[in-house]
């Protein structure tokens, strides 16, 4: 199957105000993230069912990229394979330009539940990464709560989970993810058990959360519009076996606008885009 790169269209001049390309001097830079050839399969009542066939992708030092695509197409499984939980059966993962193919430790993940620890803290659960990585307690704790102020916790330090909001819980599980020592970020629909209004604002925070502390990030998300708002570059993936049927320069300005939802532009790559993904849902079969 063919990638195609579709490049922005000419109908809707874009004026960059901050690029998300590295720049010239920085072109020799190894990505943050450089996925090659991955092929997976699994075993299932004695037969070989292919999830994932010659996917190849990139994330460059501090760039936010999406991957969509339909339910069941292996998206989760790359995931595992990036952080080193599942083992592919072909290609190789490298972070900055070393093989890590098959090593834990290297990424920051953020599921799609907020995954706290009910027992800890709102406080221990965001420096539970940096405690495992051997941070001295006193210090991560300071920056924790520097951090939780900064993201609208301030006051629930002591807090546990469950006197938290759904959104007051996902903020937490990013902090957590963004305090950890990795430099990459795997954000695996972190939005996506949230009422629509929740996840509208979740949204707009992480934008603003990122432009102001920029980390490389590969997001999985359902959500064309939350792909367009927030990435550089957008992956499409097929259905099972999951390969890359498309890639999209994202062609907005940043910092992101709200309003860039009524772009022209924005408007015709999100139609666009929802009909290949109608085309591979359909494809697919029912939802699973």
């Amino acid at each position: 199957m063919t990638n195609k790169t579709v490049p922005p269209s000419s109908g809707e001049p874009v004026k960059e105000e901050t690029p998300d390309a590295a720049s010239p001097d920085s072109g020799t830079e190894a990505p943050a993230l450089e996925v090659s050839g991955i092929s997976k399969s699994f075993s299932q009542r004695g037969r070989s069912i292919p999830v994932l066939e010659q996917v190849s992708l990139t994330v460059k030092p501090d760039e936010f990229v999406s991957i969509i695509g339909p339910s069941g197409c292996g998206k989760s499984t790359l995931f595992h394979i990036i952080g080193g939980l599942v083992k592919p059966d072909a290609g190789a993962v490298r972070m900055n330009g070393a093989p890590v193919t098959g090593q834990r430790g290297s990424v920051s993940y953020m599921p799609q539940q907020p995954a706290l620890f009910p027992w800890r803290s709102i406080e221990d659960n965001v420096i539970l990464a940096r405690e495992l990585k051997g941070a001295a307690r006193s210090e991560a704790r300071e920056e924790a709560r520097r951090w939780l102020a900064k993201v609208g916790l301030g006051g629930f330090e002591k807090a546990y989970p469950h006197m938290l909001s759904g959104g007051m819980q996902q903020r937490a599980a990013f902090l957590r993810a963004l305090l950890a020592p990795q430099e990459l970020m795997l954000l695996d629909e972190p939005f996506s058990a949230l009422d629509a209004l929740t996840r509208s604002e979740m949204q707009r925070w992480l934008l603003e959360l990122w432009e102001e502390n920029r980390r490389s990030v590969l997001f999985i998300t359902h959500s064309i519009e939350e792909a367009l708002l927030l990435s550089s570059r957008i992956y499409v993936f097929s259905g099972r076996p999951g390969t890359i049927l498309h890639t999209v320069d994202v062609p907005f300005p940043r910092p992101r606008r709200e309003g860039m939802t009524e772009y022209p532009e924005f408007l015709r790559l999100k139609r666009q885009l929802s009909g290949w993904m109608r085309e591979e849902q359909a494809k697919s079969g029912p939802l699973r």
